[in-house]
């Protein structure tokens, strides 16, 4: 509570956020409802904010309050759900410790632009409790069945105005359905048809509320393009993002607010291994079905983190330790019944699997203690982000914003080593198009264009690149002339995106002056520049006004290139216009056709400035 806010995500949920700060009332009410802001749909989580800065205002320790309020209460509901559904009080408590005290759980809390997180929890928590009464009161036979399946139906939908990713949870009731509520066993096919009949409601809010996130992070530009991370990238990383969770859950260190990702392939061994670690897993809990719990841990764990697991890429991070809020209940759930089978094999007393639980409490209150440390304030989160993650751009740039706001010197280096990360990222991606263009691959050479001027749109190089090779394709040269006329205004002495900006322009209708300006810029900056010189005499020598000056400029080409016979010959044809200056066309159109003798026109032309001197 002693924390303030930090300068990520904090502004645009509270501290900047004109209609947060504006305290509850109808406005608000309205424009929480209809907004799309954050790229998201969450309305109530809107509200809570709202709520908050009506009663605490700026004061930070008042909206950390609220989220370590809802976090233990989501511990306890948790703890009073699985007590419910199972009958096991020791589990239960244990599952709920783990959940209340593990190191991955303290960005969701003492992040207070997470509250989305705590929020949409404790509803999914109350949604768990009143299912389960009304699976008791269905198998008891007692009345008030269907006002359990109300509430629980309506305290979904208010979840998934707190945060989407509680669309899972009508496959995670199935699992419930499975253990412990045990429903699945000894009924009929019908009965089991049932049971995925009555989740039909949930599925339908569930699509609802998906279809209007996709809305609003599609609207925001959140979502990742097939371009910026192909399908096969998002496959191969996702397994890889599992193995990452599983390790930071039983080896919670390094953790960061951000991990950053670009989307590049992993090696293909890290794929291949982490997808046999998890059919492995997934093996072995499905065998061991006289032990229900591991395969519905494990798949509730899997399930719930579909979502965010990056086969619909959502911002730049590779993964986030706020996904396995909800997620790691699976989890501890598998480790919590397991301990107690295990305690029971071999007969372990109550008090010594009590202390045993007490221990692992006492250590991850250690650890989580320390991990709240570093969100103290922003300079050493992100100081520490930095520190345990590589070239993490985010956790510089936010450093150097809350640098800046004090005025410290050292800002100035951290906008300087985001830059640089951004830029050899962007480069990276830019010789690789380069390379694909080469070997005539120009769609994926597009895109890696394209993935390089997102990360950093500031770099000529990639417009200019992308320009190139667009104005290789059908139809692509309006484009092609906006991506050069873009590197040009990022380095106004870019010569060759002003020479190819010019060639776009003189094959676009109605710009020839423009085209002609370009080329005058062009060789005012490279005055050598012999392919510009010819360019500008083709532009000028299109009109009778300027076959002067194109004249002129085509004699700087023979100048500077005497080889170039294409000039030879347009200057000669010039030339030629002018009875003074037959000799000096004639020469001009000889020098065309030595070096390039099947160039008839200029035959021609010569017998035909021939056969009228004679005459």
């Amino acid at each position: 509570m002693s924390h303030g806010f930090i300068t990520y995500d904090d502004p645009t949920y509270v501290t900047e956020n004109a209609h947060v700060t504006a305290g509850l009332g109808w406005e608000g009410l309205r424009w929480a409802f209809g907004a799309t802001d954050a790229s998201n749909w969450h309305p109530l989580t809107w509200i809570s904010h709202m709520v908050d800065y009506q009663v605490f205002g700026m004061r930070a320790w008042g909206h950390h309050l609220t989220s370590v309020l809802l976090h233990a209460a989501n511990a306890a509901l948790l703890f009073l759900a699985l007590r419910r559904m199972t009958g096991d009080a020791g589990p239960s408590l244990f599952v709920a410790g783990l959940f209340g005290l593990h190191p991955l759980h303290v960005e969701s809390v003492a992040w207070v632009a997470e509250r989305k997180d705590v929020l949409s929890t404790f509803f999914l928590m109350l949604v768990l409790i009143a299912y389960a009464k009304r699976a008791e009161s269905l198998r008891l036979g007692r009345p008030g069945a269907w006002i359990h399946y109300a509430a629980a139906l309506v305290l979904f939908g208010l979840g998934l105005m707190c945060k989407p990713m509680l669309v899972t949870l009508p496959c995670a009731l199935l699992l419930l359905d499975f253990w412990p509520l045990s429903r699945w066993r000894g009924g009929t096919a019908s009965a089991r048809l049932l049971l995925a009949a009555e989740k039909v409601p949930f599925l339908f809010l569930a699509a609802a509320a998906s279809l209007a996130t996709l809305h609003a992070q599609g609207h925001g530009g959140a979502i990742g393009s097939a371009d910026e991370f192909p399908i096969g990238v998002r496959l191969a990383h996702a397994p890889v993002a599992y193995v990452g969770y599983l390790a930071k859950c039983f080896f919670p260190r390094h953790l960061a607010i951000f991990y950053p990702f670009f989307g590049e392939t992993p090696p293909v061994a890290a794929t291949l291994l982490a997808v046999g670690l998890l059919l492995a897993i997934t093996l072995v809990s499905a065998v061991w079905i006289r032990r229900p719990y591991l395969i519905v841990g494990w798949l509730w764990f899997v399930g719930t983190l579909v979502p965010v697991i990056g086969l619909v890429q959502v911002g730049g991070q590779a993964m986030a330790d706020r996904y396995t809020y909800v997620p790691l209940i699976g989890i501890f759930i598998m480790l919590a019944w397991s301990a107690a089978d295990l305690g029971a094999f071999w007969r372990v007393s109550r008090r010594a699997m009590t202390a045993a639980g007490c221990a692992v409490m006492v250590v991850l209150g250690i650890l989580t203690s320390h991990q709240l440390s570093f969100w103290s304030d922003g300079e050493v989160l992100f100081r520490h982000a930095a520190a345990v993650t590589q070239n993490n751009w985010v956790a510089h740039a936010n450093l150097y914003a809350t640098l800046a706001r004090s005025a410290k010197p050292e800002a100035r280096a951290e906008l300087e080593q985001t830059l640089g990360i951004l830029a050899a990222f962007a480069e990276k991606h830019d010789q690789k198009g380069v390379e694909l263009a080469g070997q005539g691959r120009s769609a994926e050479a597009v895109a890696e264009f394209r993935k390089a001027i997102q990360i950093m749109n500031t770099l000529p190089g990639p417009h200019f690149n992308l320009g190139t090779t667009l104005a290789g394709l059908p139809g692509q040269l309006p484009e092609a002339a906006e991506e050069f006329q873009k590197a040009v205004d990022l380095k106004p002495d870019f010569v060759e995106a002003r020479f190819n900006l010019a060639l776009a322009m003189a094959r676009t209708p109605g710009r020839t002056a423009q085209a002609v300006e370009q080329f005058r810029q062009t060789v005012s900056l490279k005055p050598d520049y012999a392919e510009a010189w010819y360019s500008l005499g083709i532009m000028l020598g299109a009109s009778k006004d300027g076959e002067g000056e194109a004249a002129q400029a085509y004699r700087r080409v023979v100048a500077l290139r005497p080889d170039f016979y294409q000039a030879h010959f347009r200057l000669g044809m010039i030339l030629a216009r002018d009875p003074s200056k037959r000799d000096e066309a004639i020469k001009e159109l000889e020098d065309a056709l030595r070096l390039r003798p099947d160039l008839t026109q200029a035959k021609a032309m010569i017998e035909q400035l021939g056969s009228t001197a004679g005459r």
